[in-house]
């Protein structure tokens, strides 16, 4: 959980810089990316982002967690799939040879302003 809560307090730090930078008079709503592998607990996220918000500029803006699922791409065959676990084969030719595309990310995908 505090884990959760350092991240909701920088997510909100970076969602008051962009507001000043947008000359913005209120936040009405806060989108997050957060890959399903991101070692990032998504419920304890969303009850940190409500405690951080309260007492802020930020206490009414509406905030979007979506999880972005893990999507691999095979280097040998050019295959992507959607692995299983973050090691994951190439289920069409089975190489290890693999690269995850998404699923690690935690990203403030866009803040809506006025």
């Amino acid at each position: 959980f505090m884990h959760e809560l350092s991240i909701a307090l920088s997510i909100l730090d970076l969602v008051a810089l962009e507001a000043i930078k947008q000359k913005a008079h209120e936040v009405k709503e806060i989108e997050l990316e957060v890959g399903h592998w991101a070692g990032v607990d998504i419920s304890a996220l969303s009850f940190s982002m409500r405690a951080a918000q309260r007492y802020s500029p930020f206490e009414k803006a509406r905030v979007t967690i979506v999880e972005v699922p893990p999507v691999s791409h095979c280097k040998v065959c050019g295959c992507q799939f959607a692995p299983t676990h973050q090691f994951c084969g190439c289920p069409h030719c089975h190489s290890a040879d693999t690269e995850l595309l998404q699923g690690r990310e935690l990203r403030l995908k866009s803040i809506l302003v006025e």
